[in-house]
């Protein structure tokens, strides 16, 4: 989304209210003037003379900058200048005009012919000064005023960025499960925590239709809103492979068949598929570059190490392979993905696998909500509440 660009009005003011304003402002620097001057002993003549000089320069200066407004508008617009340039380069032209009408005639008039010259050249340098001086604060004002239009820009750039940042937010919610599915004997609980308004990580649960749960982790690499562009299509493409091929490695292989054939960007896919079977006991594991999950059988706790492959769309075309893991009553799994592990505190130092594995040996709660919130619990203690630099995805699946 591109910053609107900015609108000038180039009309002038009318020339009433700006005479107006002259008389009232040369009012003020009349008397302003006056005072010193009616202090200093000069009799009234010359008193009277000084107020009518400044006053008279007070209002031919902003006649003669009205007028030269004509000339300088069409410039400023021919060039995309803002009208405060063009009032800039008016106000010096006329400022510096006038002194030089006052301090000529005044001259002629008033001083005598041997200080006639210093006199006109004082009052054409002063009025030089003062007619930069007066450019400089126009130059001043411009500057703030392009400062301030690009903060409201920028203001509301982010404000339609964040909108769509929820409608995308929004969508992505509606993409991911808000609750695992109840099967017996079968206990689930974790989900998908984006470290920003959209993350890249992927989850899904989908049932066969002999009722089998084949529960998917995955991590699109990349960030915000590509990554979760990924994710969205990656999940659709994966759900319709489950349905077609139920198989974790075939599903992989035609997501990865399908990732190469599509992707136009150097983004990836890990993922992790696997199928339970309560009535044999066991699992159908096939991984192409996600974390190993973890399962606790009794008091002991160990990575399930299977055959994997590169992330979906990396590298060259391999054979994607599934291993059948045993179940017993009592295992406790953990699929997670890296967010989890390389969860950072402000030294730059990872929670780890370590303390992954010893949370979850120690914890004496076989209850999958309970252990997922200990684990986000601790996360949340070791990086001290910082903001995460990566998405979370937490599953616990306890067989019962």
């Amino acid at each position: 989304m591109q910053p609107a660009r900015i609108s000038h009005n180039y009309t002038p003011m009318p020339f009433r209210r700006l005479l107006r304003w002259s008389m009232i402002l040369s009012t003020v620097l009349g008397f302003i003037i006056l005072i010193p001057v009616a202090t200093s002993g000069l009799n009234v003549e010359n008193v009277l003379m000084t107020f009518g000089s400044s006053y008279s320069i007070g209002i031919a200066a902003p006649s003669l900058v009205f007028f030269l407004l004509r000339w300088t508008m069409p410039i400023a617009q021919g060039r995309n200048w803002s009208p405060i340039r063009a009032w800039s380069l008016a106000a010096f032209l006329g400022g510096l005009i006038a002194t030089i009408i006052y301090a000529v005639i005044f001259g002629l008039f008033f001083i005598p012919a041997n200080e006639r010259f210093n006199f006109i050249i004082f009052w054409t340098i002063l009025g030089s000064l003062l007619s930069a001086g007066t450019t400089g604060l126009f130059y001043t004002a411009e500057r703030v005023l392009n400062e301030l239009d690009k903060g409201r820009q920028a203001l509301r750039h982010n404000a339609a960025l964040s909108e769509e940042l929820r409608l995308a937010r929004m969508i992505q919610e509606g993409l991911l499960p808000d609750h695992p599915p109840e099967i017996n004997g079968l206990a689930i609980a974790g989900g998908c925590f984006p470290a920003h308004e959209v993350g890249g990580d992927l989850l899904s649960y989908d049932l066969t239709a002999d009722g089998r749960l084949c529960l998917s982790v995955g991590d699109v690499t990349g960030k915000s809103v590509s990554a979760a562009m990924l994710m969205g299509i990656t999940l659709g493409v994966l759900q319709s492979e489950i349905y077609d091929h139920e198989e974790p490695a075939t599903v992989l292989s035609e997501l990865d068949r399908w990732l190469r054939t599509k992707r136009q960007t150097n983004n990836f896919v890990a993922l992790q598929v696997a199928l339970f079977n309560l009535q044999t006991s066991s699992m159908l594991l096939a991984n192409a570059g996600q974390l190993a999950p973890l399962r606790r059988r009794q008091h002991e706790v160990e990575f399930l190490e299977i055959k994997g492959s590169l992330p979906l769309g990396m590298g060259p075309t391999m054979p994607h392979v599934q291993e059948q893991l045993s179940l017993q009553s009592g295992d406790l799994l953990v699929f997670y993905t890296d967010g989890v592990v390389e969860a950072q505190n402000a030294k730059g130092e990872m929670w780890g696998f370590e303390s992954l594995i010893t949370l979850v040996k120690t914890i004496k709660s076989n209850h999958p909500h309970e252990i997922v919130q200990a684990i986000l619990t601790a996360i949340r203690s070791y990086t001290h509440n910082i903001e995460p630099h990566d998405d979370i995805t937490l599953v616990v699946v306890a067989v019962q």
